[in-house]
């Protein structure tokens, strides 16, 4: 059964976040949700995908940001981490007085991005830049990472809160109204596409955000 989470109103700006299962019932919300006046700028949803260049089935101009479901991305902090591992040993071998003290801070620095490259790429760190409520996104965050969409309606218009409220519920989701604005940005190897085309000849226009 959807559940729904209410902030009090201090501002006219709002944000109602659905915590959706990917699929059919993703795809007909965000239908839906376009199809009751929300804008393409004012839409947003947040997935994870094995391949990111697959376009995704939304109405033409939806925003959509997609982060990679694998560690790529991180051969860099890796390759980093054995050539600090190599010229530590290098200078403990051939300079024992300083090298041996500055191979124990090279292996430190190796351990650290070994224990980075260990980690998925996330939506917390999009969350954490756009300001969500901290105890929201904490449950946001949780229920991306077992496989939940997050979207991301914004409207200043009350009369439309309660029909967005009722698509996401439709589709079984859980949603959090918020009062402000929430838009995220791809960030941290996460990229930002808009839908283009319909049918067979529906492709994605990439977007890259700093």
């Amino acid at each position: 059964m959807a559940e729904g989470r209410e902030a009090t109103r201090t501002e006219a700006a709002y944000t109602v976040v659905g915590v959706i299962d990917d699929g059919a019932e993703l795809n007909r919300a965000v239908a839906d949700i376009r199809d009751i006046g929300v804008g393409p700028d004012d839409l947003t949803v947040v997935l994870k995908r094995t391949n990111e260049g697959e376009p995704e089935p939304f109405p033409d101009g939806t925003r959509y940001i997609v982060i990679p479901s694998d560690r790529r991305g991180l051969e860099t902090p890796i390759g980093f981490a054995i050539a600090f591992i190599v010229i530590g040993a290098l200078f403990a071998i051939t300079t024992p007085a300083i090298g041996i003290p500055t191979f124990m801070v090279f292996g430190s620095l190796a351990a650290i991005l070994f224990a980075g490259s260990f980690s998925r790429v996330g939506v917390e760190p999009i969350l954490t830049e756009m300001e969500a409520p901290r105890e929201e996104a904490s449950s946001w965050n949780e229920q991306f990472e077992v496989g939940k969409v997050l979207v991301f309606a914004n409207t200043t218009e009350r009369r439309i809160l309660r029909p967005i409220r009722e698509i996401l519920q439709r589709g079984g989701a859980v949603y959090y109204l918020v009062d402000k604005r929430l838009e995220p940005r791809a960030l941290h190897l996460a990229t930002l596409y808009r839908a283009r085309g319909a049918g067979a000849e529906r492709s994605s226009q990439e977007i890259r955000e700093s």
